[in-house]
Protein backbone atom coordinates (compact mmCIF):
# COMPACT_ATOMS: atom_id res chain seq x y z
CA UNK A 1 0.00 0.00 0.00
CA UNK A 2 1.75 3.22 -1.41
CA UNK A 3 -0.64 5.44 -0.52
CA UNK A 4 -0.68 4.33 3.08
CA UNK A 5 0.93 6.35 6.00
CA UNK A 6 4.01 5.98 8.79
CA UNK A 7 3.70 7.76 12.39
CA UNK A 8 6.58 8.88 11.23
CA UNK A 9 5.60 10.74 8.21
CA UNK A 10 2.00 12.08 9.98
CA UNK A 11 4.66 13.17 12.53
CA UNK A 12 6.66 14.92 10.42
CA UNK A 13 3.47 16.45 8.32
CA UNK A 14 2.21 17.86 11.73
CA UNK A 15 5.89 19.53 12.65
CA UNK A 16 5.29 21.39 8.62
CA UNK A 17 1.61 22.62 9.97
CA UNK A 18 3.38 23.88 12.99
CA UNK A 19 5.45 25.99 10.85
CA UNK A 20 8.42 24.21 11.68
CA UNK A 21 10.03 23.90 8.42
CA UNK A 22 14.55 23.03 9.05
CA UNK A 23 15.45 19.79 9.57
CA UNK A 24 17.23 19.82 12.31
CA UNK A 25 13.97 21.38 14.10
CA UNK A 26 11.43 18.50 12.86
CA UNK A 27 14.13 16.35 13.79
CA UNK A 28 14.38 17.35 17.18
CA UNK A 29 10.46 17.64 17.64
CA UNK A 30 9.56 14.36 15.92
CA UNK A 31 12.30 12.01 17.34
CA UNK A 32 12.98 10.35 14.19
CA UNK A 33 16.85 9.32 13.63
CA UNK A 34 17.99 11.62 10.63
CA UNK A 35 18.63 8.33 8.36
CA UNK A 36 14.84 7.46 8.77
CA UNK A 37 13.81 11.49 8.54
CA UNK A 38 15.65 10.98 5.10
CA UNK A 39 13.51 8.13 4.18
CA UNK A 40 10.01 9.83 5.17
CA UNK A 41 10.82 12.89 3.71
CA UNK A 42 11.66 10.70 0.52
CA UNK A 43 7.77 9.09 1.17
CA UNK A 44 5.75 11.94 1.44
CA UNK A 45 7.64 13.62 -1.78
CA UNK A 46 6.42 10.50 -3.61
CA UNK A 47 3.20 10.83 -2.21
CA UNK A 48 2.97 14.88 -3.92
CA UNK A 49 2.35 16.08 -0.11
CA UNK A 50 5.96 18.17 0.15
CA UNK A 51 8.43 19.79 -1.47
CA UNK A 52 11.80 21.07 -0.20
CA UNK A 53 14.25 23.76 -0.75
CA UNK A 54 18.25 23.79 -0.32
CA UNK A 55 20.66 21.01 0.46
CA UNK A 56 21.90 18.88 3.45
CA UNK A 57 21.15 20.27 6.64
CA UNK A 58 20.44 23.96 5.22
CA UNK A 59 17.12 21.53 3.30
CA UNK A 60 14.02 23.18 3.86
CA UNK A 61 10.53 21.38 3.87
CA UNK A 62 7.39 22.79 3.14
CA UNK A 63 3.62 21.77 2.29
CA UNK A 64 3.40 20.88 -1.90
CA UNK A 65 1.15 23.02 -3.40
CA UNK A 66 -1.08 20.43 -4.74
CA UNK A 67 -4.69 19.96 -3.75
CA UNK A 68 -4.47 16.84 -1.69
CA UNK A 69 -1.48 18.21 0.21
CA UNK A 70 -3.22 21.78 1.12
CA UNK A 71 -5.95 19.63 2.25
CA UNK A 72 -4.30 17.91 4.78
CA UNK A 73 -2.65 20.73 6.19
CA UNK A 74 -6.38 22.15 6.39
CA UNK A 75 -6.79 19.34 8.30
CA UNK A 76 -4.20 19.24 11.11
CA UNK A 77 -4.96 22.85 11.37
CA UNK A 78 -8.48 22.54 12.02
CA UNK A 79 -8.62 19.43 14.06
CA UNK A 80 -5.17 19.53 16.02
CA UNK A 81 -7.03 17.78 18.96
CA UNK A 82 -7.04 14.87 16.94
CA UNK A 83 -4.26 12.40 17.19
CA UNK A 84 -3.66 12.08 13.53
CA UNK A 85 -0.25 9.91 13.67
CA UNK A 86 -2.56 7.04 15.09
CA UNK A 87 -5.34 7.47 12.89
CA UNK A 88 -4.40 7.23 9.01
CA UNK A 89 -1.44 4.06 9.62
CA UNK A 90 -2.09 1.01 8.93
CA UNK A 91 -5.12 -0.28 7.52
CA UNK A 92 -7.16 2.25 8.99
CA UNK A 93 -7.01 4.67 5.90
CA UNK A 94 -7.79 1.44 3.48
CA UNK A 95 -11.65 1.55 5.98
CA UNK A 96 -11.57 5.20 5.17
CA UNK A 97 -11.17 4.71 1.52
CA UNK A 98 -13.81 2.28 1.56
CA UNK A 99 -16.83 4.49 3.72
CA UNK A 100 -16.18 7.22 0.87
CA UNK A 101 -18.14 5.32 -1.85
CA UNK A 102 -19.32 1.87 -0.71
CA UNK A 103 -21.80 0.06 1.99
CA UNK A 104 -21.38 -1.25 5.39
CA UNK A 105 -21.07 -4.78 2.84
CA UNK A 106 -17.75 -3.68 1.28
CA UNK A 107 -16.52 -3.18 4.57
CA UNK A 108 -16.33 -7.16 4.97
CA UNK A 109 -13.61 -7.90 2.72
CA UNK A 110 -11.51 -6.95 5.95
CA UNK A 111 -11.22 -9.39 8.83
CA UNK A 112 -13.89 -9.13 11.34
CA UNK A 113 -11.55 -8.51 14.05
CA UNK A 114 -9.26 -5.55 12.21
CA UNK A 115 -12.45 -3.86 11.00
CA UNK A 116 -13.88 -4.48 14.66
CA UNK A 117 -10.74 -2.82 15.66
CA UNK A 118 -10.19 0.19 13.44
CA UNK A 119 -14.06 1.14 13.45
CA UNK A 120 -14.37 1.66 16.97
CA UNK A 121 -11.22 3.79 16.92
CA UNK A 122 -12.57 5.78 14.29
CA UNK A 123 -16.00 6.25 15.82
CA UNK A 124 -14.78 7.17 19.61
CA UNK A 125 -12.78 10.05 17.87
CA UNK A 126 -16.18 11.30 16.55
CA UNK A 127 -15.15 10.49 13.02
CA UNK A 128 -17.07 7.50 11.83
CA UNK A 129 -20.52 7.48 12.27
CA UNK A 130 -22.94 4.24 11.48
CA UNK A 131 -26.57 4.54 10.18
CA UNK A 132 -29.14 2.04 8.53
CA UNK A 133 -26.94 2.83 5.16
CA UNK A 134 -23.45 1.23 6.43
CA UNK A 135 -20.66 3.41 7.94
CA UNK A 136 -20.09 6.90 6.83
CA UNK A 137 -17.18 9.43 7.65
CA UNK A 138 -19.17 12.17 10.05
CA UNK A 139 -20.02 15.29 7.45
CA UNK A 140 -18.68 17.61 10.50
CA UNK A 141 -15.18 15.86 8.89
CA UNK A 142 -15.64 17.31 6.00
CA UNK A 143 -12.30 18.05 5.17
CA UNK A 144 -11.17 14.24 5.96
CA UNK A 145 -13.69 13.42 2.88
CA UNK A 146 -12.15 16.23 0.24
CA UNK A 147 -8.92 15.01 1.10
CA UNK A 148 -9.25 10.79 1.45
CA UNK A 149 -11.12 11.62 -2.10
CA UNK A 150 -8.39 13.86 -3.75
CA UNK A 151 -5.45 11.34 -2.59
CA UNK A 152 -7.54 8.19 -4.07
CA UNK A 153 -6.99 10.89 -7.55
CA UNK A 154 -4.08 11.22 -6.84
CA UNK A 155 -2.26 7.95 -7.16
CA UNK A 156 -4.65 6.42 -9.49
CA UNK A 157 -3.47 9.45 -11.92
CA UNK A 158 -0.32 8.42 -10.87
CA UNK A 159 -0.47 4.59 -11.42
CA UNK A 160 -2.66 5.63 -14.71
CA UNK A 161 0.31 7.62 -16.00
CA UNK A 162 3.01 4.86 -15.60
CA UNK A 163 1.45 3.61 -18.79
CA UNK A 164 1.64 7.07 -20.79
CA UNK A 165 1.23 10.77 -19.57
CA UNK A 166 -1.49 10.59 -21.91
CA UNK A 167 -3.32 8.27 -20.13
CA UNK A 168 -6.85 9.76 -19.34
CA UNK A 169 -9.17 8.25 -15.98
CA UNK A 170 -12.91 7.36 -17.68
CA UNK A 171 -14.00 6.07 -14.29
CA UNK A 172 -12.69 5.45 -10.30
CA UNK A 173 -13.99 3.91 -7.34
CA UNK A 174 -11.95 3.53 -4.08
CA UNK A 175 -8.23 1.96 -5.41
CA UNK A 176 -9.99 0.85 -8.70
CA UNK A 177 -10.32 2.92 -11.97
CA UNK A 178 -10.42 2.41 -15.71
CA UNK A 179 -8.14 4.16 -17.89
CA UNK A 180 -7.84 4.95 -21.58
CA UNK A 181 -4.18 5.12 -22.56
CA UNK A 182 -2.60 5.45 -26.41
CA UNK A 183 -2.05 2.15 -28.22
CA UNK A 184 1.65 0.67 -28.09
CA UNK A 185 2.31 2.77 -24.76
CA UNK A 186 4.41 1.17 -21.79
CA UNK A 187 3.54 -1.83 -20.39
CA UNK A 188 1.39 -1.66 -17.62
CA UNK A 189 2.52 -2.35 -14.37
CA UNK A 190 1.08 -5.32 -12.31
CA UNK A 191 -2.81 -4.81 -11.47
CA UNK A 192 -3.97 -3.67 -14.67
CA UNK A 193 -6.05 -5.66 -16.93
CA UNK A 194 -6.83 -4.77 -20.88
CA UNK A 195 -10.45 -4.91 -20.57
CA UNK A 196 -13.81 -3.27 -22.24
CA UNK A 197 -13.71 -2.80 -26.02
CA UNK A 198 -9.61 -3.27 -26.28
CA UNK A 199 -10.19 -6.95 -25.75
CA UNK A 200 -13.69 -6.93 -28.00
CA UNK A 201 -11.44 -9.08 -30.29
CA UNK A 202 -10.80 -12.18 -27.99
CA UNK A 203 -14.71 -12.70 -28.54
CA UNK A 204 -14.76 -12.16 -32.45
CA UNK A 205 -16.00 -8.54 -32.23
CA UNK A 206 -12.73 -6.54 -33.80
CA UNK A 207 -13.12 -2.89 -32.70
CA UNK A 208 -10.83 -0.51 -34.27
CA UNK A 209 -9.18 2.03 -32.05
CA UNK A 210 -6.51 4.62 -31.33
CA UNK A 211 -6.91 3.66 -27.43
CA UNK A 212 -6.49 0.74 -25.27
CA UNK A 213 -8.65 0.92 -22.11
CA UNK A 214 -7.19 -0.75 -19.26
CA UNK A 215 -8.94 -1.78 -15.26
CA UNK A 216 -6.80 -1.34 -12.25
CA UNK A 217 -7.52 -3.28 -9.55
CA UNK A 218 -5.10 -5.00 -6.75
CA UNK A 219 -8.38 -7.59 -5.89
CA UNK A 220 -8.55 -8.77 -9.68
CA UNK A 221 -6.97 -11.32 -11.13
CA UNK A 222 -8.78 -12.47 -14.32
CA UNK A 223 -11.17 -10.09 -16.39
CA UNK A 224 -14.69 -12.64 -17.14
CA UNK A 225 -16.88 -11.65 -19.95
CA UNK A 226 -18.89 -10.16 -17.49
CA UNK A 227 -16.39 -7.83 -16.62
CA UNK A 228 -15.83 -6.71 -20.04
CA UNK A 229 -19.91 -5.91 -20.30
CA UNK A 230 -19.60 -3.46 -17.56
CA UNK A 231 -16.57 -1.87 -17.93
CA UNK A 232 -17.55 -1.05 -21.34
CA UNK A 233 -20.95 0.63 -19.89
CA UNK A 234 -18.51 2.18 -17.12
CA UNK A 235 -16.24 3.98 -20.33
CA UNK A 236 -19.78 6.14 -20.76
CA UNK A 237 -22.97 4.53 -19.53
CA UNK A 238 -25.44 6.92 -20.99
CA UNK A 239 -23.97 6.46 -24.51
CA UNK A 240 -25.52 4.77 -27.21
CA UNK A 241 -22.67 3.70 -29.20
CA UNK A 242 -21.20 1.61 -25.90
CA UNK A 243 -24.32 0.55 -24.53
CA UNK A 244 -24.62 -1.21 -28.26
CA UNK A 245 -21.35 -2.57 -27.56
CA UNK A 246 -21.89 -3.78 -24.54
CA UNK A 247 -25.47 -5.59 -26.13
CA UNK A 248 -23.12 -7.54 -28.64
CA UNK A 249 -20.93 -9.03 -26.70
CA UNK A 250 -23.84 -10.13 -24.14
CA UNK A 251 -25.55 -11.69 -26.89
CA UNK A 252 -21.88 -13.15 -28.20
CA UNK A 253 -21.60 -14.58 -24.65
CA UNK A 254 -24.78 -15.74 -23.88
CA UNK A 255 -24.11 -19.49 -23.32
CA UNK A 256 -21.45 -18.55 -21.18
CA UNK A 257 -22.30 -15.51 -19.24
CA UNK A 258 -22.91 -16.04 -15.35
CA UNK A 259 -26.22 -14.03 -14.57
CA UNK A 260 -25.53 -13.70 -10.93
CA UNK A 261 -22.14 -12.62 -10.81
CA UNK A 262 -23.11 -10.08 -13.87
CA UNK A 263 -25.93 -8.83 -11.07
CA UNK A 264 -23.60 -8.57 -8.20
CA UNK A 265 -20.50 -6.68 -10.42
CA UNK A 266 -23.38 -4.66 -11.13
CA UNK A 267 -24.36 -3.84 -8.08
CA UNK A 268 -21.05 -3.31 -6.80
CA UNK A 269 -20.68 -0.66 -9.76
CA UNK A 270 -24.11 1.03 -9.70
CA UNK A 271 -24.64 -0.74 -13.19
CA UNK A 272 -27.80 -2.74 -12.20
CA UNK A 273 -30.42 -0.16 -13.75
CA UNK A 274 -28.61 -0.65 -16.82
CA UNK A 275 -27.93 -4.33 -17.06
CA UNK A 276 -31.17 -5.51 -15.72
CA UNK A 277 -32.26 -3.11 -18.88
CA UNK A 278 -29.62 -4.54 -21.78
CA UNK A 279 -31.31 -8.24 -20.35
CA UNK A 280 -34.76 -7.15 -20.48
CA UNK A 281 -33.95 -5.46 -24.17
CA UNK A 282 -32.37 -8.88 -25.84
CA UNK A 283 -35.24 -10.60 -24.53
CA UNK A 284 -38.37 -8.44 -25.39
CA UNK A 285 -36.56 -6.36 -28.55
CA UNK A 286 -38.05 -3.02 -27.16
CA UNK A 287 -36.53 -0.37 -25.43
CA UNK A 288 -37.42 1.79 -21.94
CA UNK A 289 -37.16 5.37 -22.52
CA UNK A 290 -34.93 5.74 -19.40
CA UNK A 291 -31.51 3.94 -20.23
CA UNK A 292 -29.82 4.57 -23.95
CA UNK A 293 -30.50 2.13 -25.85
CA UNK A 294 -30.38 1.40 -29.95
CA UNK A 295 -33.89 0.20 -31.56
CA UNK A 296 -33.98 -3.33 -32.46
CA UNK A 297 -33.39 -2.90 -35.96
CA UNK A 298 -30.33 -0.53 -35.45
CA UNK A 299 -28.64 -3.62 -32.93
CA UNK A 300 -29.52 -6.31 -35.48
CA UNK A 301 -27.81 -4.41 -38.65
CA UNK A 302 -24.82 -3.15 -35.79
CA UNK A 303 -24.83 -7.30 -35.42
CA UNK A 304 -24.39 -7.24 -39.26
CA UNK A 305 -21.64 -5.92 -39.38
CA UNK A 306 -19.56 -8.22 -37.24
CA UNK A 307 -21.41 -11.69 -39.07
CA UNK A 308 -23.47 -12.48 -36.01
CA UNK A 309 -26.96 -13.69 -36.63
CA UNK A 310 -29.68 -12.36 -34.16
CA UNK A 311 -33.06 -14.15 -34.88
Amino acid sequence: MEYAFTKSELQILRELAKGKHELPSIKESSSIKPSLLSYNLKKLLNKGLIKTTGQGYRKQVYFNDSKHASLYRDLLLSYDYIDWQNILTDKTIEILFQTLTTSEKTLTKFPKNTRWRHLKNLQARGIIIHDKKGYNINPRFNILINFLSEYQKFFANKLAHTISDNSVILWQEDMEFIVRAPKNANPPLKGFHKTATSIFHEYDLPLLSEFDIYFYSTTKDTIRPEDVVLHTLLIEPNNVRYTTYALLLLKKTEQKIDKKYLLQEAEKLGLVNQITGLLQFLKTHTRTKEQALPTWNEFITKARDYKMVIE
